[in-house]
């Protein structure tokens, strides 16, 4: 879909300030923020919960992203269901940080010993 917007003049030249500060074209920011404002879609899709169709849908964005042909609002929702599968993952499987920090101590002792 094609759109002709016509913004408000400070808005105008607050977008065209951050587009030569961002080194980013008008454009792109507009459609990053259009998919900012449509990641609501995916916590109303998603209610929070993980499951299936969900890991489903982040898969198939993974592989645009990979061919290079994701758009910018899909990359937005890429990123929210990234998030979100973190958030679950470390809800089901939290990482083992007690190991980690047996070893970070092991190799700081062999460090000091062998000073």
């Amino acid at each position: 879909m094609k759109y002709e917007l016509e913004f408000p003049e400070d808005v105008d030249r607050r977008l065209s300030k951050k587009a030569a500060e961002s080194g980013e074209d008008v454009v792109q920011l507009i459609r990053v923020a259009v998919g900012r404002f449509v990641e609501d879609d995916v916590r109303t899709m998603t209610n929070g919960e993980w499951s299936q169709k969900v890991e489903n849908r982040r898969r198939t964005l993974i592989d645009k992203d990979i061919a290079g042909t994701i758009d910018a609002a899909e990359l937005a929702e890429l990123g929210r269901l990234d998030r979100l599968a973190n958030e679950h993952f470390d809800r089901i499987a939290p990482p083992p940080i007690e190991g980690a920090r047996r070893l970070h101590d092991q190799l700081l002792q062999k460090r000091d010993s062998r000073r």
